[in-house]
């Protein structure tokens, strides 16, 4: 499987959800019981610098298992304290039998706040 390119826009200064829906090729969810989600956010591929992580363990990513979706939510506060306005990301699955998939990957761009 590959990763699929899905760019992201989040506006500074409010909140931002995301729900992606992981599904077969008959359109049907993919079970994600007690699977988890990791994601982060760097400035290039090759940096070691991370901007913004999300994960199932700080509860930024919430798996509804069954359902096979997953949602990313960033609060206000978050997205207003990025210094930063360009990144790149991805997106994995580890099952809870230890696979490990990148379902994302793209760049997230940071459009700035006007009303303070």
């Amino acid at each position: 499987m590959t990763a699929e390119v899905h760019n992201l826009t989040v506006e500074k200064g409010a909140s931002y959800e995301q729900i992606i829906r992981w599904t077969d090729d008959a359109g049907a969810p993919i079970n994600l019981t007690s699977a988890t989600a990791k994601m982060q956010v760097r400035q290039a591929t090759n940096v070691s610098t991370v901007l913004f992580e999300a994960s199932t363990a700080n509860g930024k990513l919430a798996i509804e298992g069954s359902a096979g979706q997953i949602t990313l939510t960033i609060t206000a506060a978050e997205s207003a304290a990025f210094d930063w306005s360009f990144g790149k990301y991805d997106l994995e699955i580890t099952t809870a039998g230890g696979l490990v998939y990148r379902l994302l990957r793209g760049t997230i761009s940071i459009s700035a706040e006007v009303t303070q």
